[in-house]
């Protein structure tokens, strides 16, 4: 996604020859990209919230509006994956295609879709979004 940003702005701003496709890659990468962290997102504690209010809290009021988020999250990601896939079956039906880059978009909402669910279910299974320390001390990147 960087070397493609890269080469459309050196080629809009130096050449005025941008690549037509260009933003419509870079928007389904970017796509991609963000529905696919989501749920590691939400484990590791690293989604977004007001910390200058929620550092100050205690424990229990944390753990309580971390409940609070995942049950909003339950909802709203859930509602998003079946739309997702409702509008992935659309796309495939009606042969949707991105305007300059000319391929299929359904399974990028398949793929929007998926993340969706799969964050809900992580939003079920881990309410607070905290990694346990077990977890944690078993993988090599953290």
């Amino acid at each position: 996604m960087l070397v493609l940003v890269t080469t459309d702005v050196v080629l809009r701003y130096f050449f005025n020859a941008p690549l037509q496709w260009g933003r419509d890659a870079n928007g389904l990468l970017l796509l991609i990209t963000l529905f696919s962290a989501f749920p590691r997102c939400w484990d590791r504690g690293q989604h977004i919230r007001m910390e200058v209010f929620y550092a100050r809290q205690r424990a229990s009021l944390r753990i309580a509006a971390d409940v609070v988020s995942a049950l909003t999250g339950i909802v709203v990601f859930a509602v998003l994956a079946c739309g997702a896939l409702y509008f992935a079956r659309y796309m495939f039906v009606t042969e949707e295609t991105a305007e300059e880059l000319m391929i299929p978009l359904w399974p990028f909402m398949l793929w929007v879709g998926v993340c969706a669910f799969v964050l809900a279910l992580r939003l079920i299974a881990n309410p607070t979004g905290r990694e346990s320390t077990e977890s944690s001390r078993n993988v090599p990147w953290n």
